[in-house]
């Protein structure tokens, strides 16, 4: 399977748990994004204190802003 998109997800920084980035590979640009939305999806109600935006891209963006992770994605074609 050609994999022209890498999906990295890391602690910001040096982690202090010793977390691993997590990283997947898609098959397009939507994919990913869709992989992201999901990630962030996922741990809203623990990272977050504030309702989710019903804007998926306001979400990922707020999400980012507050957390001490960073994410790319990165097209390897």
């Amino acid at each position: 399977m050609n994999v022209p998109f890498i999906l990295t997800i890391r602690e910001r920084n040096n982690s202090w748990a010793g977390r691993s980035p997590a990283v997947s590979e898609h098959a397009n640009r939507e994919e990913a994004e869709a992989a992201l939305r999901e990630y962030v999806e996922q741990n809203w109600d623990a990272e977050m204190d504030t309702e989710r935006p019903d804007d998926p891209e306001d979400m990922v963006q707020e999400y980012f802003e507050q957390v001490l992770e960073a994410y790319e994605i990165l097209e390897t074609a």
